[in-house]
């Protein structure tokens, strides 16, 4: 079920981006009923609660940037390996891959002996502090078992097959949602922790199984063997897009720690943390389309069919946006339905709904910057999508947030206006970057 995959080069286009997009859309949608079905019974401990996971949330998203090394270079050596042919390449990209994961986990999950320094440097306030300890304490301990997860999903994307993340993460969200509404009105936050760290263990044991009857099922042999080759070339390409995940990740950070900051600190920070997980409808949705832009790139190029490329990265870019235009105007129109179901507050529910309107303006164009800069990812060029990501978020975003809402005292609103405009800057740069490196490379 779900693990058998065919490469998709001599396909159709049209075909071949919905058979990735599909499971793809439906993983992303999954993942997201989890975040928000923890927001949701979070927020019914009050505000204090809802700031605590929204903090852990943007640490972890930092750490992430571990994942991301290992995750985006394995799909796209794996993808490029599996379009060329060559099952041997395949498999050893993969068991580096896992490699990687195991050893990047334990690292993130050492950042616990630094929790005291860490929350000084977001600026926390200590009941949120107090509120997110023991939260913090599980999901550091349980990021190997989610990295690990994570490098054997990033290598079925690489063959093409989107089914088996997909299959695995209905399991386990379901898991984390049913522990979520059987243990946090119970325990509060520890019980959020149990349901996160449950729903880890249980995505871990479903890849295991699954993986032994898949293409890849020799990778997970002789994993005490290393070769520094393979390790290389997925650090080569990794890197560049762990430094884009760790700038974006350390400044949405820094972001929360100027809103902290910021005229009402803890209802901003609060509005923020349930913004985004409603926005992460749309947003999952560009992130499914990516994902399959990164594997159809990154099989063409390995057979050397670069025009199919750049089509697919269109064809993927077009109905991506058409997708997500319909959630953008619920966005924008209901607005202040949706921010009521996050919080009681007046101030708050106010942040939340003005934040979800200038996001379903921005959507869009952060739609064409995750599917242009997948492209240039699967076509091996990791850098250029990290450089773009980096420049407006700390030349742009971080600094003018910080003249106008800490400096000079401005709403916490002119801060979503500032996200909404980065959004849109880097898409247009993304695109036109896509554009260039493919008339250089391809000749088209």
């Amino acid at each position: 079920m779900g693990c058998r995959a065919e490469s998709l080069v001599n396909a159709s286009l049209g075909r071949e981006l919905l058979v990735l997009v599909l499971p793809a859309l439906l993983m992303q949608i999954v993942q997201t009923a989890g975040w928000l079905g923890e927001a949701v019974f979070v927020s019914k401990l009050g505000k204090v609660e809802l700031a605590a996971i929204g903090l852990v949330g943007e640490l972890t998203w930092l750490l992430s940037t571990l994942t991301t090394i290992v995750t985006v270079s394995a799909t796209t050596l794996v993808a490029q390996k599996w379009g060329a042919g060559d099952m041997a390449g395949v498999r050893e990209f993969t068991k580096a891959a896992v490699q990687q994961a195991i050893l990047f986990g334990l690292l993130a999950s050492a950042t616990w002996l630094l929790r005291d320094l860490i929350w000084q440097g977001m600026g926390a306030e200590t009941s949120v502090r107090k509120a997110a300890e023991f939260y913090l304490l599980v999901a550091l301990v349980s990021f190997p078992f989610m990295n690990l997860a994570a490098s054997w999903g990033a290598a079925f994307r690489g063959i093409g097959d989107m089914r088996t993340p997909f299959f695995v993460s209905a399991i386990a969200t379901s898991c984390h949602l049913l522990a979520n509404a059987l243990l946090t009105p119970i325990w509060g936050l520890k019980g959020a922790a149990a349901a996160l760290a449950f729903s880890r263990i249980v995505a871990l044991m479903a890849y295991a199984l699954f993986i032994r009857k898949s293409p890849l099922n020799a990778a997970t042999d002789k994993l005490v063997t290393w070769d520094g080759g393979y390790h290389r070339e997925l650090l080569r390409l990794g890197i560049p897009a762990g430094a884009q995940n760790f700038f974006w990740a350390f400044g949405s950070v820094v972001f929360y720690s100027l809103l902290n900051r910021a005229r009402d600190g803890t209802e901003a920070v609060a509005a923020f943390t349930a913004g985004i997980r409603v926005e992460s409808v749309a947003f999952m949705i560009a992130m499914a389309f990516g994902m399959a832009t990164q594997t159809i790139v990154g099989q063409s190029v390995g057979a050397g069919n670069w025009e199919r490329g750049w089509q697919g990265t269109w064809l993927s870019t077009f109905w991506c946006i058409i997708v997500i235009l319909p959630i953008c105007a619920v966005l924008f129109f209901a607005s202040d339905w949706l921010a009521s179901h996050f919080s009681t507050d007046p101030t708050t529910h106010r942040y939340t709904a003005y934040y979800l309107k200038v996001a379903a303006l921005a959507e869009p164009f952060w739609a064409i910057s995750m599917t242009t800069g997948a492209a240039l990812q699967g076509a091996g060029d990791t850098r250029t999508p990290a450089l773009i990501a980096i420049l407006t978020q700390w030349l742009f975003c971080i600094p003018l947030t910080y003249l106008l809402c800490v400096h000079k005292g401005q709403s916490p609103i002119v801060a979503w206006w500032l996200v909404g405009a980065s959004g849109f800057l880097t898409g247009v740069v993304t695109a036109a970057a896509f554009v260039l490196f493919w008339r250089k490379r391809s000749n088209l």
